[in-house]
């Protein structure tokens, strides 16, 4: 029996593992999966196949130390791998100290921050670095194509009947729902080009209806309680969004393909019901398997499949499991393998809650809610939460929370049994007046509502965002205390050393003018100005032969679509407004998907050119101390990079939400093409009529003339937004090398000021023990909250 021992932390993405005890061999596959910087969900489900073809073992008992999440993943994947053959296998956990806990550390630290001795740790920018860190947006997006229930899926995770949910009023716009605990339903209404419309300090079903109708809403944005989340830890935001046909912007096309990208990080809520199988479907479905094809658990855990209604089955449908496992087939047939699928029933759960509430409530809904109770409690096949993609202990938690109302239940049928009313009955309706009083229990609601599976789906977003955003949240915090912690210790270590060195302060006074002086030396200057040129054309240039390349992609995609077109040869003219539909459609998603690559492209850009400009800003710092006499300056040396270190550090994240920032304030869309309407050759038809008069009195067409037709324009356009996309690119990277200027000149100016109060204190010789001690006493300090901030992401 092979021993193997692992070790993952989710936080700082680093692996330790052993086999019997030894290192892995230089060889070995494992070693590539293991490297720092990889998430454990990136290559676990590779590791029973490469164990077996490394060690050629079949008896192995694993020791895994780290998070219970980690650990479920773990488990799950040796489980199906066990499933395909004979394993001797024993697994073994070590707890450590879960996400939850970090949060309160986090908190706890930051307090001894801001009580500490240094004002440098208590200025505004890192205090708004700490909030906004924390405060940090998780975006889940809900996507359906046809009526599966979507709005009311959402009403029913908010408790509160809110989105328009009848079929007359179809999600149409796009609505933003951030958790803010405690707080009413709050709105604000936007058009196209994000202008300001409407404000609602009390949003309802009735002005939302209102709203989803009026042409010109785009966007709105609702503030208000998300009840199965914590917005102290995590700022949800559940995104409803129009299905493929519903959408009145073609803006609204581009926001649901960045959440479906490769690149996207975001979950994704994927409404069905029992009935499928649309073109519509069959489309997203395909866009959801390529973004589900990037290597890695994570890519598969942030789709979430709801197959909704499935209180309304009947007999002839099948079982529970029976329509589940031809959904499963269904997606398999499109590349999606072992969804998490989620059975639920949307309606009955929302009015649980809404009767729960105290909300207003017609007579005739009650009497259905009753009657879907009655049914989920006694039907065990519309037990939902048991066929939920769920780990065990999830599961097991949800069973716990099931058997507390089944007890409480029981005591509801036994205090009617022992009453003096029902001793006062006749026999014949007794067992009705002990049935109609457990019906109408609190706890018999309690329990149908988690057989909805709405309890199941709910739980499995919190597990999500656990796993994946709060590991995330808490290493940038971490890693925003560490970079000041660096920066304010270095400062206090060279006060400590000028003070002790008291004797050399003229060889110290001449290296701090050394350093002032290249700091205002033109050549310097000029120098880096050459070395941010420089590092922003390279970057440039990768961008816009990353473009160039994704036009050459798209082009691809346009040709084989012609060719299919080919195949299906002559086409009858009653059939040509379907075949036009299907074009129009796939054009549609063709812009939106081409967009949102070439948003990709510059967006990296602007990441890139930042980390290019910062390596240029440290270059420049380390060279303000390169050619000096090291036999004079041989006891202490000014280093200006590490004076600064916590000023000139900078994560993607930040990075990223700068780059929403600058957008936002200057109101530009990157995409200046819109108007063109490039994307719809068949509105130009139907404005000069050239399609009517031409084959007015012909009985059919070849499908791939009208396919050529309608994407000639398309091809040609592609050439021109790669043009303008580059333009655009050029555009804001101006823009952010300019702003950087002006921050390096403010660095400049924080870096002089540190060194004339070095300069000064290194020359007087008033109270120089007092001084030392106090360093001293500022460095233990300094040592002691690094070790408790480093701990954080410790397991």
């Amino acid at each position: 029996m092979k021993k193997i021992f692992i070790k993952y932390n989710p936080y700082k993405l680093e692996t330790e593992m052993t086999v019997d005890g030894e290192e892995l061999a230089q060889n070995s596959q494992l070693r590539d999966k293991v490297m720092p910087g990889i998430r454990l969900q990136e290559w676990i489900e590779d590791l029973p196949s490469l164990l077996v073809e490394e060690y050629a073992c079949r008896e192995w008992e694993i020791t895994f130390h780290g998070t219970l999440l980690d650990f479920q993943d773990l488990t799950e994947v040796f489980d199906s791998y066990n499933k395909q053959g004979q394993l001797t296998l024993k697994i073994n956990h070590i707890p450590v100290k879960e996400t939850s806990d970090k949060i309160g550390l986090i908190d706890e630290v930051f307090k001894e921050i801001q009580n500490g001795p240094f004002d440098e740790l208590k200025d505004e920018q890192i205090q708004k670095a700490f909030n906004q860190a924390k405060s940090d947006e998780f975006e889940v997006c809900v996507v359906a194509t046809m009526s599966a229930g979507k709005s009311t899926l959402i009403n029913a995770m908010l408790g509160a009947n809110l989105m328009p949910s009848s079929c007359e009023a179809c999600t149409a716009i796009i609505t933003r729902i951030k958790d803010n605990d405690n707080q009413s339903w709050k709105g604000k209404v936007y058009g196209k080009n994000h202008r300001l419309l409407e404000t609602h300090e009390e949003l309802t079903y009735e002005k939302m209806v209102r709203l989803n109708g009026e042409k010109e809403v785009s966007v709105i944005e609702v503030n208000g309680d998300i009840p199965f989340v914590n917005s102290e830890n995590n700022s949800l935001v559940l995104i409803d969004t129009p299905g493929p046909n519903n959408s009145r912007d073609p803006e609204h096309k581009k926001v649901q393909s960045q959440f479906l990208s490769k690149s996207s990080k975001s979950l994704v809520l994927y409404i069905m019901e029992g009935t499928f199988g649309s073109d519509d479907d069959h489309q997203l479905l395909e866009r959801v398997a390529n973004s589900m094809a990037v290597a890695g658990k994570q890519s598969k855990d942030r789709f979430i499949f709801i197959v909704n209604k499935m209180d309304n089955r009947k007999k002839e449908d099948g079982s529970t499991e029976g329509i589940l496992n031809r959904i499963r087939q269904y997606l398999k047939c499109h590349g999606i393998n072992n969804p998490n699928l989620f059975p639920v029933a949307a309606l009955p759960a929302l009015n649980i809650r809404l009767k729960a509430s105290g909300a207003e409530i017609d007579n005739e809904t009650l009497d259905e809610t009753r009657q879907k109770v009655k049914k989920l409690n006694r039907n065990e096949s519309l037990h939902l939460e048991a066929y939920a993609t769920l780990p065990s202990s999830i599961k097991d938690e949800i069973n716990r929370q099931l058997t507390e109302e089944e007890e409480k239940t029981k005591v509801v049928s036994d205090q009617c049994l022992h009453s003096e009313v029902y001793a006062m009955l006749p026999s014949s309706i007794k067992e009705t007046f002990i049935e109609n009083s457990v019906v109408e229990s609190k706890s018999f609601y309690n329990q149908a509502l988690i057989h909805t599976g709405i309890v199941s789906v709910e739980a499995a977003i919190r597990q999500y965002v656990e796993k994946y955003a709060e590991t995330a949240k808490i290493k940038n915090i971490v890693d925003t205390f560490i970079h000041k912690l660096d920066e304010v210790g270095c400062f206090e270590e060279t006060k400590s050393k000028l003070a002790k060195n008291r004797d050399h302060s003229q060889q110290i006074v001449a290296q701090i003018n050394t350093i002032l002086q290249k700091i205002e030396d033109i050549h310097v200057a000029q120098n880096f100005e050459n070395d941010v040129e420089e590092a922003v054309d390279q970057v440039t240039k990768h961008s816009q032969q990353i473009s160039e390349e994704i036009k050459s992609e798209f082009q691809t995609i346009i040709t084989s679509k012609i060719d299919k077109s080919r195949e299906k040869g002559a086409i009858l003219i009653d059939d040509l407004n379907k075949e036009t539909e299907e074009l129009e459609k796939f054009a549609k998603r063709l812009e939106s998907e081409f967009r949102v690559k070439l948003e990709e492209v510059i967006s990296q850009n602007l990441i890139e050119t930042g980390h290019a400009l910062l390596e240029s800003y440290r270059k420049k710092l380390t060279n303000l101390v390169e050619e000096m006499n090291d036999e004079v300056f041989s006891d202490i040396t000014i280093d200006p990079l590490k004076l600064m270190s916590g000023s000139v550090n900078l994560s993607d994240e930040e990075l990223n939400r700068l780059i929403k920032v600058k957008q936002v304030e200057d109101g530009e869309e990157w995409v200046e093409n819109i108007d063109k309407k490039w994307y719809k050759p068949w509105t130009w038809f139907d404005e000069d009529g050239y399609y009517r008069k031409k084959y007015n009195n012909v009985n059919y067409i070849e499908a791939v003339d009208i396919a050529q037709l309608y994407f000639t324009e398309v091809q040609n356009n592609f050439h021109d937004n790669v043009k303008e996309a580059y333009k655009v690119a050029l555009k804001e990277s101006e823009k952010f090398v300019e702003k950087f200027k002006k921050e390096s000149k403010r660095l400049d100016n924080v870096l002089k000021e540190k060194l004339s109060f070095l300069e000064k204190f290194a020359t007087e010789k008033e109270q120089v023990e007092e001084r030392i001690r106090e360093c001293e006493s500022n460095l233990e300090w300094l040592k002691k909250i690094k070790r408790d901030v480093q701990s954080i992401v410790e397991i």
